[in-house]
């Protein structure tokens, strides 16, 4: 199975580097990147669409402008970590690296990125049993991008992710 993954297109928040709450929409850059990232996608094969529910995520699909042909599904379990009291904090006011880390205990009063992870295993399982030879895009957001590469690369001893995936960025793995 060949995995398509993007990230939604940028959002206000995220060009002023604050945590975005989980409703925020793309702003212009966002839907400029999207409209991109569609040209780039309509060279790949793909069989099925699975996106976060949120309304970034899916104004981006709607953006993408993929043919209409393809089964689109949203999962929950694409959506972003739930951020807790740290929605609509500052990158600045936080050790972004712990923040993110699989292993991080100072950070409480949010979703874990090991249940974050574990909620992305369990989708890209069900996926590999379901869709062996299929090639599948996900669109969906930098926390589950971590847990999606730690589950195709395997978790670092360090509990980081050597890769941030850009808005509309697309990675391309095989699973």
């Amino acid at each position: 199975m060949k995995l398509y993954v993007i990230r939604h297109g940028q959002t206000e928040k995220n060009r002023n580097h604050i945590i975005a709450d989980i409703e925020e929409d793309i702003n212009e850059t966002g839907i400029k990147q999207a409209i991109i990232t569609g040209k780039e996608l309509k060279k790949k094969d793909i069989d099925l669409i699975i996106c976060s529910p949120s309304k970034r995520t899916k104004h981006t699909l709607k953006l993408l402008n993929l043919d209409s042909d393809i089964e689109v599904k949203y999962d929950d379990r694409l959506i972003e970590r739930d951020m807790g009291i740290y929605e609509n904090s500052k990158f600045d006011d936080l050790d972004w690296n712990l923040f993110w880390n699989y292993y991080d205990i100072k950070y409480k009063n949010l979703e874990s990125m090991k249940s974050v992870y574990d909620r992305i295993s369990n989708l890209l399982d069900e996926l590999k049993e379901k869709y062996q030879n299929k090639n599948i895009l996900l669109i969906t957001h930098g926390g589950c991008f971590r847990a999606i590469y730690w589950y195709l690369k395997g978790i670092p001893t360090n509990g980081n992710v050597p890769h941030d995936l850009g808005n509309c960025e697309i990675w391309e793995e095989s699973l």
